[in-house]
């Protein structure tokens, strides 16, 4: 049953997201069984009156295996005004990164099963969100770590029957049995309506949807990266039948793609092919469409862009804009001393120069050199030591005082 050989080395560490349910602490149990060594992540929501009873749970499984454990408890108020959902995984990815960066490792290991699949598909087509893959992917990419999951072919009650026949302490989420969001609708009303062969059929439906979607965008890779070199393209050089899949790509670079509807796709559509030659268009998803003749684009809408981050020590950290980490290309790292810090990232200032092997380069001039359109320019990270001098422009100029020592942090861009 737990064949996870399949998804995972038996010889490298993994991070593993473990909230006290009976998938995750069956996935951590597994894991530990088969000798692979993990280290544990628990967020802690402070949702529910019995939320620390879920962070025991973990705690006491891995006080008595001795297995490392970090917890992120988070504060009602940092989750905004946005979607719940969408901030909390927010939140808790940026938890992962940076335990992966503390540790080295590149892979984080969930537990997502079949059912979550199945609510997944049925949400999808509910939303009229069914443009791209449907269903959960058992390997995926989110801010540079690669997510696992290897039990989307095992149902919840399978997991559940595991760790009763273990003995492995967990914890039910009491709002799981509730209805009052659409998930939680869904699990408890909507598929007690579905026969087996339902949802055999929604499977599959789903698989060969997925199939030919991950077809097309093999299609699509040069359209992309054409798109990505010029921030813009014709869009009379795209297949007419791949043209709706190549919207929901780029719209889903800036969008978190359960907000992308089929009615969105289809509206932007209507915009290219319409007869005017120019277009400006506010979409819903806090998104700009731009159409000039046959050349089209999107970007996210906002008022202005401003940060500046102040760092006063070695952190590997991660934001909107760029994130930090023990490993890079070499044009975007830098080797820091004590005297360096601290250091300031930020965005791109008239008058911003750098001194590098080839004399003193104008900031604004490497942009024009390297053909970074102006979108990017906006929010590519300038790093700045304690003294403030411009010592790093990722991918583009390094201070020559920096320039031969082997790098201990780097800046990549996003």
């Amino acid at each position: 049953m737990m064949d996870l050989e399949k998804l995972l080395d038996l010889n490298q560490l993994y991070i593993v997201g473990v909230s006290g349910g009976c998938d995750s602490m069956a996935l951590l149990d597994a894991m530990y069984n088969k000798g692979i060594k993990v280290v544990v992540c628990h967020v802690n929501y402070h949702l529910r009156d019995d939320s620390d009873l879920d962070q025991e749970t973990v705690s006491n499984y891995c006080s008595k295996y001795q297995i490392p454990l970090y917890v992120r408890e988070i504060n009602k108020e940092e989750y905004g005004k946005d979607n719940f959902q969408s901030q909390a995984r927010k939140l808790r990815y940026e938890f992962y990164y940076q335990i992966a960066c503390k540790y080295g490792v590149k892979k984080v290991v969930l537990a997502h099963h079949l059912d979550d699949v199945i609510e997944n598909i049925i949400m999808q087509i509910q939303r009229h969100n069914t443009k791209g893959y449907l269903g959960i992917k058992d390997i995926s990419e989110v801010w540079g770590l690669t997510i696992l999951r290897p039990f989307l072919n095992i149902k919840k009650q399978v997991l559940r029957d595991y760790c009763h026949d273990n003995n492995v302490r967990y914890r039910d989420d009491y709002t799981n049995f509730e209805t009052e969001f659409t998930r939680d609708y869904i699990r408890n009303i909507t598929l007690k309506n579905y026969t087996e062969q339902q949802i055999s059929d929604l499977l599959y439906n789903a698989k060969q949807h997925n199939q030919r979607y991950l077809s097309n965008v093999k299609k699509l890779k040069k359209y992309l990266d054409m798109y990505h070199n010029q921030n813009k393209i014709d869009y009379q050089i795209i297949p007419s039948d791949l043209l709706e899949e190549f919207i929901y790509e780029i719209i889903k670079e800036i969008v978190y793609p359960p907000l992308i509807s089929d009615t969105l796709i289809k509206e932007v559509i209507k915009q290219i092919k319409s007869n005017k030659p120019n277009i400006k268009m506010n979409l819903p998803v806090n998104i700009r469409f731009i159409k000039e003749y046959n050349n089209i684009h999107v970007s996210k809408l906002k008022n202005s862009i401003s940060y500046c981050l102040k760092y006063d020590q070695l952190v590997y950290d991660k934001n909107e804009y760029f994130y930090l980490s023990k490993e890079g290309h070499l044009n975007e790292g830098i080797y820091l001393t004590k005297e360096d810090f601290p250091i300031t990232i930020r965005p791109f200032r008239p008058g911003d120069v750098i001194d590098t092997a080839g004399g003193t380069k104008k900031v604004s001039r490497l942009y024009i050199d390297n053909k970074i359109p102006k979108s990017k320019r906006e929010t590519w990270p300038v790093v700045e030591n304690s003294q403030g001098m411009i010592i790093l422009v990722p991918h583009l100029a390094k201070n020559i005082r920096y320039l031969y020592s082997k790098p201990n942090l780097y800046v990549v861009k996003l």
